[in-house]
C-alpha cells in the first residue's frame, strides 16, 4: 500500500532509513523531531515508538504537530517494512503547552484507539520532572481493518496540517487478517 505522505522520514544524516536507527522526522527541509532509535523485535516484525525528541519549531510554535508525526510515521514503518506485524506504543513525552496531562493523555489514548490499537491504557509516569504527565501505552497489528483506520485518521490529519483536503494514492500492499 502506497502512503501520501506529507512528511519525510531519514536517518540523522539525512541518509536512507533501515529499521533500529534513530528517526528523523521532516517537513521539507525542516527537522521536526528525532524518534530515538525504532527498537525492533529480532525478526523485524515488531516495532515500539517511545522516544521522541521534538525539535526547537516543534517546542516552541503553537501548534499540535503530535497526532500527525505519530500517524505519519506509524504509516512510513507500515509501508516501507513488509515483515512488521505489529507496532507498540509508549507514549510519554512531556507536554506542558496543551492543556493538563490527563486532557494529553486521553486524546492520545483516543487517537490510538481509532486507528485501531488494542490495550490501550493510561498510567501515571511516576519519574515525571513535571507533575501531571501520563504514559499511554498500546499495540497496533497489522489487519486489513486497521490499515484502513490508520489510512482515515492520517487523512483527517494531514487536512488539519495543511488546511485541506489531499488526495490519496492506492498502492499494493494488502494486509492479511480482519
Amino acid at each position: 500500500m502506497d502512503w501520501d505522505h506529507l512528511l519525510t522520514f531519514t536517518r540523522l544524516d539525512g541518509g536512507h532509513y533501515s529499521l533500529g536507527q534513530p528517526l528523523a522526522v521532516r517537513d521539507g527541509s525542516v527537522l521536526l523531531g528525532v524518534l530515538e532509535p525504532v527498537r525492533v523485535s529480532l525478526h523485524g516484525t515488531q516495532v515500539h515508538i517511545e522516544n521522541f525528541s521534538p525539535s526547537e519549531v516543534v517546542r516552541t510554535t503553537q501548534r499540535n504537530f503530535g497526532p500527525l508525526i505519530l500517524l505519519e510515521v506509524s504509516s512510513f514503518l507500515v509501508e516501507r517494512f513488509a515483515s512488521l506485524q505489529v507496532i507498540h506504543y509508549n507514549l510519554s513525552r512531556q507536554i506542558e503547552t496543551y492543556g493538563s496531562g490527563m486532557q494529553v493523555a486521553r486524546t492520545r489514548a483516543e487517537l490510538l484507539q481509532n486507528i485501531g490499537a488494542r490495550d490501550v491504557t493510561i498510567s501515571p509516569k511516576p519519574d515525571a520532572e513535571v507533575p501531571g504527565n501520563f504514559v499511554v501505552r498500546g499495540a497496533w497489528d497489522y489487519n486489513d481493518r486497521n490499515v484502513a483506520a490508520l489510512r482515515q485518521c492520517l487523512l483527517k490529519e494531514q487536512e488539519i496540517y495543511r488546511g485541506g483536503p489531499r488526495r490519496t494514492t492506492h498502492g499494493n500492499r494488502t494486509a492479511g487478517g480482519n
